[in-house]
């Protein structure tokens, strides 16, 4: 009976402390969206040593995401192309990436790529 009874306190105690002593998770997901109605194609690229590396391209069908956790803030330098002319890049720049959700959307705005954030509705 004594051991039953300590069996039982140690799982409540762990119990308690697992569930009591986890902190707030952090949910950094960074998301872009296509919404030019056409496919696109996005890169990411980082500077290594000075040097420019490309990521692995993505295509983006119309209406499309791409999303990516990210561990922390950081810059993302982001490159969008039509699918059809890959040789010149139709958007360029900086994205700032924050410790929380973050989406982007790919849009076109007087005939030109335009990339924004969106802001999430208030609760």
């Amino acid at each position: 009976m004594f051991a039953a009874s300590q069996s039982f306190l140690h799982a409540l105690l762990t119990s308690a402390v697992f569930f009591c002593g986890t902190g707030t998770v952090s949910a950094n997901w960074f998301t872009i969206k296509n919404d030019t109605g056409k496919a696109i194609v996005v890169q990411e690229m980082v500077v290594v040593n000075g040097q420019v590396r490309r990521g692995k391209p993505t295509v983006l069908l119309a209406g499309e995401t791409l999303r990516e956790f990210i561990p922390g803030p950081t810059v993302k330098r982001i490159e969008v192309f039509d699918q059809q002319n890959q040789n010149q890049a139709t958007w360029s720049g900086n994205l700032g990436c924050k410790d929380e959700n973050q989406t982007y959307s790919v849009g076109l705005a007087g005939g030109k790529v335009v990339v924004g954030q969106v802001v999430p509705p208030k609760k």
